[in-house]
This record gives C-alpha cells, sequence and structure tokens, in this order.
C-alpha cells in the first residue's frame, strides 16, 4: 500500500507539470525578453469552442494505478500478474477519460481579417479578454505560437 501511495504521489507531481496554458495573457518564459512578430487585424467572426484535454498523461497514470491495484488483488503469482495486466487496461481507460475531461479548456475562435485583406483563424482559451467583432487587435507570433490581444 506505501508503494502505491509514492506511485499515485509521483503520477500526480508529473501530471502536474504537464499543463501548458492556451491563455493570451500567459507566455512560456523562453520568450520573455525576445523580438516577437506583431500584426495588426480586425475581428470579423467570434465562436466557443473547447479546446480538448489531454487524454496520454491520464491513460498513463491510470494504467500505472490499475497495475498497480490489480497486483495486489492475490498472493497468487499468475494471478497478480492478470490482475496487474487487467488493471492497467482498465486503469488506462479510466485515467484517459479522466484526464480529458480534466484537462478540457474553454476557448474561442477569433476570424481576423488582416490588415493585408488575408483572413486567418486563431483559437486561444478564454481569458480576461473581451472581444468583439469589428474590434481592432494585435497578433503576438513567436515560435510558431499565436496571441490575440486587444489593441488598446
Amino acid at each position: 500500500m506505501k508503494q502505491a501511495s509514492y506511485l499515485i504521489l509521483s503520477i500526480l507531481i508529473i501530471t502536474g507539470c504537464a499543463y501548458s496554458s492556451q491563455r493570451p495573457d500567459v507566455v512560456d518564459r523562453s520568450v520573455a525578453q525576445r523580438a516577437q512578430s506583431v500584426t495588426f487585424a480586425t475581428v470579423v467572426d467570434i465562436d466557443r469552442v473547447v479546446i480538448a484535454g489531454d487524454r496520454e498523461v491520464g491513460a498513463a497514470a491510470g494504467a500505472l494505478i490499475g497495475a498497480a491495484a490489480g497486483q495486489s488483488v492475490s498472493d497468487s503469482e499468475i494471478e497478480s500478474g492478470v490482475g496487474g495486466i487487467l488493471g492497467g487496461l482498465v486503469g488506462s481507460a479510466v485515467g484517459s477519460a479522466i484526464g480529458d475531461t480534466a484537462t478540457r479548456k474553454a476557448a474561442i475562435e477569433l476570424l481576423l481579417e488582416l490588415d493585408n485583406g488575408k483572413a486567418i483563424s486563431i483559437i486561444q482559451e478564454e481569458s480576461q479578454y473581451m472581444f468583439a467583432v469589428g474590434q481592432r487587435v494585435k497578433i503576438i507570433k513567436s515560435s510558431g505560437k499565436s496571441r490575440v490581444l486587444p489593441l488598446e
């Protein structure tokens, strides 16, 4: 039981480190003090969307927890092995679903008309910024990622 507790604690620590924000007001540490390109645009349309959750971390955590729990069901080596395999499979499926639900994010899709006439779409996690059709915005690009912020 003590071993399972350490395993669960380790998994919680690892999954906590896996979070990556998609909010426009949160930037990666690596972009601080680096030049980023800026483009200006006008909001044409706004749709509410959902950013799918991370199923992989939950599946891995569930498999480890399920396998540990399944192994402890019997003193027989064969039954313990089968229990570990079955526990791992069930735990993986359950953990995958929990991981998806726990890390799912409400987001918005902004359809933007750039000043050069080109139209683009950017999806980002909801934040304190409110957008409206016709609003002027700035698009900040860095390392393949774009953030949309109101032009104030």
